[in-house]
């Protein structure tokens, strides 16, 4: 079911970008691009629950399983804030340069007489 809604969602934007005037693989990248973050985020979320629970057990054994845990956790907050940086990049990068390539440099630019 979450696969219908996926590729409702992919084509929604697809189709968006189309009617927008946009540049839909550009579109569709930012969004293959988001969902990469997220699903690192969503690790993270579970490596969290994962050191609470050790945590609040108290067993030594578990308790020394969270240092690689929080070690994991590290790197990817890391690779999450490379992503977004990257994604910045990407999205300026194409909106700036679609924007202009598309009409001749939009309403900033100058017109010849």
């Amino acid at each position: 079911m979450k696969r219908n809604g996926e590729t409702k969602r992919r084509r929604n934007v697809a189709e968006e970008a189309e009617q927008g005037g946009g540049d839909p693989a550009m579109w569709e990248d930012l969004d293959r691009n988001f969902r990469q973050v997220q699903s690192v985020l969503d690790r993270n979320r579970s490596l969290i629950q994962q050191v609470n629970d050790n945590h609040q057990s108290r067993m030594a054994d578990n308790m020394s399983k969270n240092v690689a845990l929080i070690q994991e956790l590290n790197g990817n907050i890391s690779k999450v804030v490379s992503m977004y940086s990257d994604l910045n990049t990407n999205f300026s990068s194409a909106f700036h340069g679609g924007k202009n390539g598309r009409d001749g440099g939009g309403a900033t630019g100058t017109r010849a007489n």
